[in-house]
Formats: structure tokens, C-alpha cells, sequence
């Protein structure tokens, strides 16, 4: 399934906000390079984490009552409005895909009207679910583990990958129904994600076929210098970064960050896709709170890029502070968070074309609305030598064309990596 469009209502920081997304196959005038990529930016407390919880309320409303799901403080709390605001409303559009579909009567690309209420009692919230029998018929798929149908998974700011002697997954299954634990990071910060060594070992016996799958993929999805063969040594995977080879618990945070959450998508595709399926023909869609986290600018550069060429029958929806990934996308894939003078956030899609810019040029432009790039000091450094050359100050004049004059990183010649080259293969 895909989620076309989604509108909120009173729902935290939004008192009301419309999205239309980007998703594989959908007809658009200009053609993207990258169709399945949705980018969501603003500043902190914008709603950019509350679009991706809306989407999984609304995408999942049949069985989110009875998931585990606690809802809290969702409805919007004002104080400008003098009446309290006593629910908070989501809608979407779904598309669903054949995965998703068993009877008959049911056919693909028919959009799918589902949503979910948000009821407020003073300081408790409850759930009421909003769909048609055509989606009920659908949904009843959600209870099932073991089927591919209504595919969705979650990845909050916090994720962490669980350590593979602790993991108790009839534990997970008792408290959270599988379709809300894979969007539970979304909503609960100490969600932990499936390590690879938990699973992927016994697919290297019991199917060999889906286990190079895995690995080819895992290979592909990480940047150029580091690589996956799927050599298992004492308890743990190994990854070769920059001709060293490493088991998982040693690499950086951005390498355990990145690898934890795409192995994590990996394992819920594995669990839901027929017997005999190719992974990368799997439909639905994966929502990443700051897809940035702990990656060097370098490889910010192409993840977008990676991400979207090696799985390109997902839809991605994506968090993100970062002026090198926005500058990766065409303004069609983005969206911005703004909040207004009353405190409320809006969605806007903005004409101005940034792809291809320098994260400079990005940063000062409508999508960050930066004055300057700057340290405030050195800024203000400048205005005060400005102010004394204008008042005559020879010296104060000449030191402000030395710091303007100062050399900058475009002025230096950047010294070739001697890392090895990564060739990935499918």
C-alpha cells in the first residue's frame, strides 16, 4: 500500500494541515528523480515526527484500539483558543497494492478512505477508528503476521538496535500487536530495533536464496568504502569499512544507526513476503525521523539517492535537518513545517528549486530562511568593525576586509580519499 494524501486536524502542533505525497507510479507533471522520496523539514517542534505519527494513526486505524497503543497528549492543546479542543481528527487516502488484497471484489489502485479520532477527557485520550468495509475486509489482514498486506513500518530519532541475547520476541508480541511495534518508535522512545544477528543467521541453512537477497541488499544500501558479505563471527555480523573489518557493536554511531534501521526493515519484509518473492518488489511504506542521524556530510549526500534506486517500490517519508539532503531533491519531494503567530504549524510546498545547490546556498534560501551562515560572534565582530569604519576608522576598515577575505573551504583544494572503492552487485 501507499498513502496519497492525509489531512490533519487539531492533532499537537497542527490545528489544520493538507499533504499530498510522492509514491512509486503516481503520474506527476515533472518527472522525479527520485518518485518514492517524501522530505520533511522545519524546525524543532514544527510537527515534522507528528506528520509521520498521523500517517501511521490513520494508514493502521483498524487495529491501532487494540495494538498496545497508549494515545497521549495528541489532541492539540491551545491557549489562545478559549474553548478546549476535544478531539483531534486524521484522514488519508490509501492506495492499495495486490499484497494487500484477497478477495475477489477487491481491486488494486481503488484509494481507500480510512482515518482515526482523537477523543480528550481532561487528561485521557481515546481512539476511535474511522473506515469502510472495503478497508475492514483489507485490515483484517493487520491481524496476521505472517501476510505481507498493509505494510508499514516506523523509525523514531531514538532508535537503537536490541542486543541479540536480550531479545524476547514472544515478550514484543504480548504487549504490542507486530503492525503497531513496527511504527511503535514512532510514539515510545525506548523501542528497540531487531538485530540482524537474531535472524539472518538461520536463513543461511533454511533458505539460502532470501539470505543472499538480504545481503546483496545491505550491501547496496551502504555508502561507498563499506561493505556486506554476511560473514557471521562470534555472535555477530561483520562490515568492512574502508578496508577494515568490523562486527556491528564496534562500527561509529552513524554506521549502527543507519545499518539498524534498514536491517530492521529488512527482517519485517522477510517475515511477510511469500515464499519465493524477490524483497525489492515489496510494497508499502517506511517513515524515518531524521534520516540524517549521525551521518557525515559526505554521506548525506547520497543516501537519499541509495536509498531510493536500491528499494524503489517503497514510499519513503523522511525527517530531516539537514541542507545536503534537501539539497539532494527536487522542491516536489519536499515539504516544510512552518508554525504561524499563533502557534500553529502549517505545511507548505515552496517554488523555489534547490536541488543541486551548495548546503550555502540551501541554507539561505526559503527552505531554512537563514540571514547568514555565520557564527553569531564573529557576525556581530563585523557589525562593530562596520560601524567604526563608517565613522572614519581606517584600521577598523582594514580588519573587516581581511576577515571578509579570510579563506574558505571553497578556496582549498580537497585532497583525493584513498579509500577503496565499494563495487555493489544485486
Amino acid at each position: 500500500m501507499y498513502i496519497t494524501s492525509i489531512k490533519i486536524e487539531n492533532l499537537r502542533c497542527f490545528e489544520e494541515a493538507e499533504l499530498t505525497f510522492q509514491y512509486p507510479g503516481r503520474e506527476a507533471k515533472t518527472p522525479l528523480r527520485f518518485p518514492n522520496i517524501n522530505l520533511l523539514l522545519g524546525d524543532n517542534g514544527a510537527g515534522k515526527t507528528t506528520v509521520l505519527k498521523a500517517i501511521s494513526l490513520a494508514s493502521l486505524s483498524p487495529l491501532m484500539i487494540d495494538s498496545g497503543f497508549v494515545p497521549y497528549r495528541l489532541v492539540r492543546r491551545s491557549e489562545i483558543h478559549a474553548k478546549e479542543i476535544k478531539e483531534a481528527k486524521v484522514s488519508a487516502d490509501i492506495l492499495p497494492h495486490a499484497q494487500d488484497l484477497t478477495l475477489p471484489t477487491l481491486t488494486e489502485q481503488t484509494p481507500q478512505d480510512v482515518g482515526m479520532i482523537v477523543l480528550r477527557r481532561g487528561d485521557y485520550e481515546s481512539l476511535q477508528a474511522r473506515y469502510d468495509a472495503t478497508w475492514r475486509d483489507i485490515g483484517m489482514q493487520m491481524y496476521e503476521d505472517n501476510s505481507s498486506a498493509v505494510f508499514m513500518v516506523g523509525y523514531g530519532a531514538s532508535r537503537r538496535v536490541e542486543d541479540s541475547e536480550k531479545l524476547d520476541l514472544t515478550a514484543r508480541r504480548k504487549s504490542r500487536l507486530l503492525r503497531y511495534e513496527r511504527v511503535a518508535g514512532l510514539f515510545e522512545n525506548h523501542i528497540s530495533l531487531i538485530p540482524l544477528a537474531s535472524w539472518l543467521p538461520s536463513f543461511r541453512k533454511e533458505n539460502p536464496g532470501r539470505h543472499k537477497q538480504v545481503v546483496n541488499l545491505i550491501n547496496r544500501l551502504l555508502p561507498e568504502g563499506a561493505s556486506f558479505a554476511g560473514e557471521f563471527e562470534h555472535g555477530e555480523y561483520l562490515f568492512e569499512i574502508n578496508g577494515t573489518k568490523a562486527p556491528f557493536g564496534a562500527l561509529s554511531d552513524g554506521y549502527r544507526a543507519y545499518i539498524g534501521w534498514i536491517a530492521d526493515l529488512l527482517y519485517h519484509i522477510c517475515m511477510g513476503a511469500p515464499k519465493g518473492a524477490k524483497l525489492v518488489e515489496n510494497r508499502g511504506i517506511v517513515l524515518v525521523d531524521e534520516i540524517d542521524l549521525h551521518l557525515h556530510p559526505e554521506w548525506q549526500r547520497s543516501v537519499i539517492k541509495t536509498i531510493s534506486e536500491t528499494l524503489p517500490n517503497l514510499q519513503f517519508v523522511f525527517t530531516s535537518h539537514s541542507p545536503i539532503v534537501a539539497g539532494s531533491l527536487q522542491k516536489e519531494n519536499i515539504f516544510v513545517m512552518e508554525t504561524t503567530v499563533d502557534g500553529a504549524s502549517v505545511v507548505k510546498q515552496y517554488d523555489e528549486e534547490i536541488y543541486g545547490r551548495t548546503a550555502e546556498q540551501v541554507l539561505l534560501s526559503s527552505y531554512f530562511n537563514l540571514e547568514t551562515t555565520r557564527a553569531e560572534p564573529f557576525e556581530d565582530e563585523l557589525k562593530a568593525l562596520s560601524l567604526k569604519a563608517g565613522k572614519g576608522d581606517l584600521q577598523a576598515a582594514l580588519t573587516f576586509m581581511e576577515k571578509l577575505s579570510a579563506p574558505t573551504n571553497g578556496t582549498k583544494t580537497k585532497a583525493k580519499k584513498n579509500s577503496r572503492k565499494t563495487v555493489k552487485t544485486q
